[in-house]
């Protein structure tokens, strides 16, 4: 299925293309989350994390790629959304509306059809894996903006996640909050503060065309944080 030498692109299936060099996965492109997908993230997980002798760290960072992946098919499979019935993320009346409606209409069916729907349109979820013997970077990026009121709820996502250290805890006071899937985030912070990494080492990009997550895992004194080098 993976080469064992050189560099190649495979297209899996028809929503999984990887880009391979030397049996390693450096990245992964799809346009929904799949059974296929997440044995995929696990295995390049689990090659990258057995190769630099922290396999410990296997069940955490599968999760936390697992789910960074899920929330940029969804933002892209909603994007497709608002855009078939004539939503406008800039206003906020027909934004709470169309995400209303999304939530309401959601299932595993119609993540696949908005799947296929946001592949024709070039939306898509790209993971990117970077790793040496000091450290492993790995950015999950969908192309599609998000709209103010998601900015602002990614942020206080993120703030909730900093107040907490135990994930017990966290679910004990956040029992009635209906917007699961809004959790995902702060708990990537609760579960990075449970193996002693560094929060701040987890950040969202948004830029004007796309959002990256970029996660920065430091195995060594000599790691470098990206944001050490750049600005962003």
């Amino acid at each position: 299925m993976i080469s064992g030498m050189g560099k190649e692109t495979s297209e899996i299936s028809d929503h999984i293309k990887l880009h391979v060099e030397n049996g390693k996965i450096l990245s992964m492109k799809t346009h929904r989350i799949s059974k296929t997908v997440e044995e995929h993230i696990k295995k390049a997980v689990e090659l990258i994390l057995d190769r630099l002798t922290h396999t410990t760290l296997i069940p955490t960072l599968y999760t936390i790629i697992k789910e960074l992946a899920i929330n940029a098919c969804k933002a892209n499979q909603k994007r497709v959304f608002f855009e078939e019935r004539g939503y406008s993320f800039s206003n906020p009346t027909e934004y709470a509306q169309g995400v209303k409606e999304y939530r309401e209409l959601f299932s595993e069916e119609m993540s696949n059809e908005f799947g296929a729907k946001a592949k024709k349109k070039g939306y898509y979820c790209l993971i990117n894996f970077n790793f040496t013997d000091h450290g492993i970077t790995v950015e999950v990026i969908n192309n599609t903006p998000i709209a103010k009121q998601e900015e602002k709820a990614i942020r206080e996502r993120l703030e909730k996640g900093m107040a907490y250290d135990d994930i017990a805890q966290f679910y004990m006071d956040n029992a009635d909050n209906t917007e699961g899937a809004g959790l995902g985030l702060a708990l990537i912070l609760i579960m990075l503060k449970g193996e002693g990494i560094d929060p701040n080492f987890f950040r969202i990009i948004i830029g004007e065309d796309s959002t990256i997550a970029r996660l920065e895992i430091p195995l060594s004194k000599s790691f470098t944080s990206v944001r050490e080098n750049k600005t962003s």
